[in-house]
């Protein structure tokens, strides 16, 4: 991921700033939006980690269902991913 937005940025370092406005604007923006989701994603791993993983009070049967459910709104897609599932 790092990689990928190292050659994004390097490419619109490489664009003349006049002549290749839109296309810069338009790198710019996925830039952003990549970065966003990036952010989001980790936030979301942090989050799982600390309130399923690590909660004390959870058996490890509870651990590993909840971790199948959070592996299975994944891998459908990050906008099906809305964190942990939080059960008290």
């Amino acid at each position: 991921a790092t990689r990928a937005l190292e050659l994004l940025e390097q490419y619109q370092t490489q664009l003349n700033a006049t002549e290749d406005a839109k296309l810069r604007a338009a790198i710019e923006r996925v830039i952003r939006i990549f970065k966003s989701k990036l952010f989001n994603a980790l936030v979301e791993i942090q989050e799982f980690y600390e309130v399923t993983l690590l909660d004390e009070n959870k058996s490890l049967e509870q651990k590993a269902m909840e971790t199948q459910r959070v592996a299975d709104r994944w891998a459908d897609g990050p906008q099906s991913a809305n964190g942990p599932t939080r059960q008290q």
